[in-house]
């Protein structure tokens, strides 16, 4: 058997490897950052970073400070990705968008919820069992469809907090 790839396959570590020469040492350590959906040693962080311990650990602890990160146990330091800090900007981000807009997306977002619901017969995502919905060979689709509707709640619950959000800091659209 041929271990080599096939030429029209992308070797990914190739292209990491040519990504991360041009970035920086605090974008390296960044990248991998943000990547923590585990608590995780510093030393893995370096390693993955291509950065010294103590770089790895410095800018880890600086992210822990902005909110980025959150230092999970000391002794060995385990650092984590904060969804919090993720879920804040995501929601800044909306902000910047104009009211119409983010009407539209969440009243668009609102109804493929409400197509979730009446396909499930459900009120979320997690009071679904995929077995009563599909055969083995469908349970794929159906746990795809699951991850798709807790995507669109997020979306959805996101899009609230920056639509709120804006009324609250006087960004009031007016009134219709």
């Amino acid at each position: 058997m041929d271990s080599e790839q096939p030429p029209d396959r992308p070797d990914l570590t190739k292209e990491w490897a040519a990504q991360s020469e041009n970035l920086s040492t605090r974008e390296r350590v960044y990248a991998v950052a943000i990547q923590l959906h585990v608590p995780t040693r510093v030393r893995t962080v370096a390693e993955r970073a291509d950065v010294s311990p103590e770089t790895a650990r410095e800018y880890l602890r600086w992210f822990a400070e902005i909110g980025l990160v959150t230092l999970e146990a000391e002794s060995p330091d385990l650092f984590r990705r904060n969804e919090a800090y993720f879920e804040w900007r995501r929601v800044q981000r909306l902000r910047a968008k104009p009211a119409e807009e983010l009407r539209r997306e969440l009243a668009s977002l609102t109804d493929r919820e409400r197509d979730y619901q009446e396909q499930f017969d459900a009120d979320a995502p997690d009071d679904v069992d995929a077995l009563e919905h599909a055969d083995y060979a469908d349970l794929e689709t159906v746990w795809e469809d699951l991850q798709e509707w807790r995507t669109v709640r997020r979306r959805i619950h996101e899009l609230e907090q920056a639509r709120q959000s804006r009324e609250s800091d006087g960004n009031a659209p007016a009134s219709a």
